[in-house]
């Protein structure tokens, strides 16, 4: 009785999707394509020689695929398909002079991830919020998440996605730095990176927005990865409408942003390179990218393919470097640059020089 039940387990444990998907291939190619060709050649040449010249032929083919795996690392294939940056437009899509404002961009409607999760799974990011805080107190990871699911994709996976526990993260940031001062005396030495309580608060707050500023970073791309009922429940509520478009996934739009910003560095007439003409407008628009969060590929240290993620720069600023006829510096320059970038929605931040030109 017991084999039995062990045998059921384990016939239990075969599924179709992925475990023998493989397998099955494999062997129903091998009946069909060798197979046949096996058998057309044993009618016309008989059982003997036919089964001999199949064998050579296998065994040929196979000689010169692991040659060629050999030399290139992988089979003979095509090209790689890659994203072609087409047209870059600055400013209205209807300055294009392509069919870029035809395609119905305007007519998207585009609800952020976050105010997804909480429509459909109200109260999850709370609810994970106080089990990360329970079981760093009560140190036991073993805890689970007390969350009546709405949904069942509503479970903590989800939920850590947009979770921060400001309380740990200042509770972790104080435990290092007292370690730092721990080490210090039993050392007998000063450590530069030991803080002090106002430097220490600035140090936690700033963990704390950098954590928040990471996690609802979270994109409709990044969600649909996570699961995508969630997605095509927020489709059927009228929550998202992407006119014919696709959406990408995460490491898909990574490749497209990654090949525009190629496409904009590599092109001479791009405004965000190398602008010495004194247009504050150049620079309005660099600051109002690069403040935004971005994925793109790249390679790390060791080489290998990764996709990188930003959580972009919220502290960018215009250099009044001049132009090639006069400089930028003035009151009336100042002031120019101010508007504009109130007009785009940007942080101004007055310096203390707008004063100085005051009293002029």
């Amino acid at each position: 009785m017991i084999d039995k039940f062990h045998l059921f387990q384990i016939v239990a444990g075969i599924g179709w999707e992925p475990e023998i998907r493989g397998a099955l291939t494999v062997l129903v190619g091998s009946l069909v394509l060798f197979g046949s060709v096996w058998l057309i050649l044993n009618t016309n040449l008989g059982n003997r020689l036919g089964t001999l010249i199949a064998l050579a032929g296998f065994f040929g083919w196979m000689l010169v695929m692991g040659i060629v795996w050999w030399i290139y690392g992988i089979g003979l294939t095509g090209d790689s398909p890659t994203w072609e940056p087409k047209e870059i437009i600055y400013g209205d899509l209807s300055e294009s002079e392509s069919d870029v404002q035809n395609l119905g961009a305007q007519e998207l409607t585009l609800t952020p991830a976050i105010t997804i999760v909480n429509q459909y799974c109200p109260g999850l990011v709370e609810a994970t919020v106080q089990i990360q805080r329970a079981r760093y107190v009560e140190e036991n990871v073993d805890l689970l998440l007390e969350y009546e699911p709405p949904q069942p994709y509503c479970n903590e996976s989800l939920g850590e996605k947009l979770a921060v526990d400001g309380e740990t993260l200042a509770d972790t940031t104080r435990a290092a730095n007292d370690q730092l001062i721990s080490d210090a005396q039993q050392n007998g030495i000063e450590d530069s990176r030991v803080l002090n309580e106002q430097d220490l608060q600035v140090r936690i707050d700033q963990v704390i927005d950098d954590q928040q500023r990471k996690l609802q970073q979270l994109t409709l791309s990044g969600l649909a990865a996570l699961n995508a009922d969630i997605i095509e429940d927020a489709r059927s509520d009228g929550l998202l409408s992407f006119n014919g478009w696709n959406l990408l996934s995460t490491s898909g739009a990574g490749e497209a942003i990654a090949s525009a910003d190629a496409f904009l560095l590599s092109n001479q007439a791009s405004p965000f390179v190398n602008g010495t003409s004194g247009d504050l407008q150049i620079a309005i628009y660099a600051i109002g990218s690069s403040s935004m969060p971005h994925n793109f590929l790249s390679v790390t240290k060791e080489g290998n393919s990764a996709i990188f993620s930003t959580i972009g720069n919220e502290y960018c600023h215009v250099i009044l470097r001049g132009g090639k006829t006069k400089t930028n510096f003035d009151k009336e320059s100042i002031n120019l640059v101010s508007a504009k970038l109130d007009k785009a929605n940007l942080p101004v931040r007055e310096p203390e020089i707008l004063e100085y030109w005051q009293k002029i």
